[in-house]
Parts: C-alpha cells; sequence; structure tokens
C-alpha cells in the first residue's frame, strides 16, 4: 500500500483522495479491478530497484507523520524501517536498539533523510564512517555505540 500511496502522492496515511486515487491508477494503466491487482506485484518488485526504493523511502516520512509534526514519532520510524529496510540494513535491529536505549524521541527529517545514504554507502563494519563528514550527530553517536559493542564482544 505505500508503493501504491507514493504513485498516488498521498499526503497523509490512511487519507485518500477520489481524485488521486483515479489518476494514479491511469497513470498505472489500469482502469479495471483486475488490472489494479495484476499491477500489485509489479509496484512490490519498485523497491527492489535503489533509486525508486529511495523515492518511495524519502516519501514515507511526510505520510508517516502527523501534519501538524515536523518530526516523525520513534515508534512510527521503526515500524517503517522495518518495513523498508528490513532486508536492506544488515545492523536495523542494532539502530533500533539504540534508538530506543539512548534516544527514545522523534527522528528529524535529516536524520530520516541521510539514514537513507549511510545505510546505502557504509561498509557493515563502519570502517568508512567518518565521522567528521556531514551525517547527523544521531547517526555518529550510533556508529559509536555499534564499535564500542563489537569492541567489548
Amino acid at each position: 500500500m505505500l508503493v501504491f500511496a507514493y504513485h498516488m502522492k498521498c499526503e497523509n496515511m490512511c487519507e485518500f483522495k477520489r481524485k488521486d486515487w483515479l489518476e494514479a491508477w491511469s497513470l498505472l494503466r489500469c482502469d479495471k479491478i483486475a488490472d489494479m491487482k495484476a499491477k500489485i506485484p509489479a509496484m512490490r518488485k519498485e523497491l527492489d530497484d535503489p533509486q525508486t526504493a529511495k523515492r518511495i523511502y524519502l516519501f514515507a516520512f511526510n505520510f508517516a507523520k502527523s501534519s501538524n509534526q515536523k518530526s516523525l514519532p520513534l515508534e512510527s520510524a521503526i515500524a517503517f524501517w522495518d518495513l523498508l529496510l528490513g532486508n536492506k540494513f544488515k545492523h536495523l535491529d542494532l539502530w533500533k536498539t539504540f534508538l530506543e536505549e539512548t534516544h527514545g524521541k522523534s527522528i528529524s527529517k535529516d536524520t530520516w533523510s541521510l539514514f537513507w545514504d549511510f545505510i546505502t554507502n557504509i561498509n557493515d563494519d563502519f570502517s568508512n564512517h567518518d565521522t567528521d563528514g556531514a551525517w547527523p550527530v544521531l547517526i555518529d553517536n550510533f556508529v559509536e555505540y555499534a564499535r564500542d559493542l563489537r569492541q567489548r564482544a
């Protein structure tokens, strides 16, 4: 449903406007229920394309947060990370544990956006992470947390 919401350009979760619904299906060249059903597997596969997956990931931030909020509640962020990154980031469980144990607050748009770049560019052992780079402090703190755990193990 998230991929379709992306195609619909939904502004808020669980709010689908008739005009957007019709327009999205039209752009997807589906005018019958059978066409719509047949299109769903292809929409799921869109997450396999790195560029499309990134666009959907970035879309998810505004889609998941309330319109009156600037950041995404941690519980929502974790749910969407599970949905979108479960098979893309080896250390997702560690990231979630780190956030729950040390951060406990909402996730900013900057952190959300740059986290995609982080997981797609960083080595599994974090060896190419540059603490002087342009990462949000939360990501730098996570790398330090992960490295500390590895050294203790």
